[in-house]
This record gives C-alpha cells, sequence and structure tokens, in this order.
C-alpha cells in the first residue's frame, strides 16, 4: 500500500513537474520573442489555463506575428524529440527525475500538434494558430494538417520508443 501510494505521488509530481517545465519553455519562447520584438505588454494569468504573454495590439504583423505564434510550438516539439532521442536520459539513476522527464518528453511531444490541430476548433480559437495564419494570410487548414500529421508520428514515436525505452528502465 505505502508502495503504491509513493509511485502515485512521484507520477503527479511528475505531471505537475511537465505542465509547468511546459509552461516556462512555451510561454517563455513568447515571452522572449515579445521582447525581441518590442511588443511585450504584460503576463495575463488565465486561471487554471495558465498564462499568457500579451503583446501590444500595434506590434506584430506577418512574418514576426506568424514567428511570435508558432516558434513556441516548434521549440516544445523540438525538445521533445531531444529528449526521446537522447542517449543521457537512459544513463540517469534518479526514479524521480525519469519519470518527470517521461511526462515531460510526453507533454512537449504531444501537446501542441493535438492543440494546433484538433482541439483549438473546440475552445474558441486557435491562438497561437491565428496568429500563425494571421501573420501568413492564409488559411489554418495547412497548418492544422500539418500539425495533425506531427501528432500521430508522435504519438507513434512515444509508443514505440519512449514508452518501451522507460518500460526497460523502470523493470
Amino acid at each position: 500500500m505505502k508502495n503504491r501510494m509513493l509511485k502515485s505521488i512521484k507520477q503527479w509530481a511528475g505531471i505537475l513537474t511537465a505542465i509547468i517545465s511546459y509552461y516556462i519553455v512555451h510561454e517563455g519562447t513568447h515571452l522572449l520573442l515579445a521582447l525581441l520584438f518590442g511588443v511585450f505588454e504584460r503576463v495575463r494569468f488565465v486561471g487554471i489555463w495558465g498564462i499568457q504573454i500579451v503583446i501590444n495590439d500595434r506590434g506584430l504583423e506577418g512574418i514576426s506575428m506568424a514567428l511570435f505564434s508558432g516558434l513556441s510550438s516548434i521549440v516544445t516539439i523540438l525538445i521533445g524529440y531531444i529528449l526521446a532521442f537522447s542517449p543521457y536520459v537512459c544513463k540517469l539513476k534518479s526514479r524521480s527525475i525519469l519519470i518527470s522527464l517521461y511526462y515531460i518528453t510526453l507533454c512537449f511531444m504531444i501537446l501542441d500538434p493535438i492543440y494546433i490541430s484538433v482541439l483549438s476548433l473546440f475552445v474558441g480559437g486557435g491562438g497561437d494558430l491565428n496568429g500563425i495564419t494571421f501573420g501568413l494570410q492564409t488559411s489554418d487548414i495547412p497548418f492544422r494538417i500539418i500539425f495533425g500529421s506531427i501528432a500521430i508520428l508522435n504519438i507513434i514515436l512515444f509508443y514505440k520508443r519512449v514508452s518501451k525505452q522507460y518500460k526497460i528502465i523502470f523493470n
């Protein structure tokens, strides 16, 4: 009973660490770009949904708007790939760190592709997707297809590589 409770605590701590890591990287990328482009206005806390970087209205258009909106998703996905393929992760001895890295990898590889391709249809708009399509003056459909394809690829990759790798580590 005690071991199951400890395992559950470690899993929830790993999930919480993944969520915090995601917000730091994703919103941190938005923040860095807003500061770089000189359009940062403030950080807005959005209840249980986390935080958003607010930029001034007259600031971004074209490629800079698309970069501000899309680069954060690309960064999180790339970090997910780095964690998925890093030979050093398997060599870590701390089970707590490994559990956190498992959930961070899952979150970074899958969250943005699923949100941009599908979930944004159900939560009042696309957020980052709106900025990409507005900046590039194009339809959202190609980006939904691209990110949907990335989501499918990443789910398969996570299942076939990352999950198997962690099963070996924990057995």
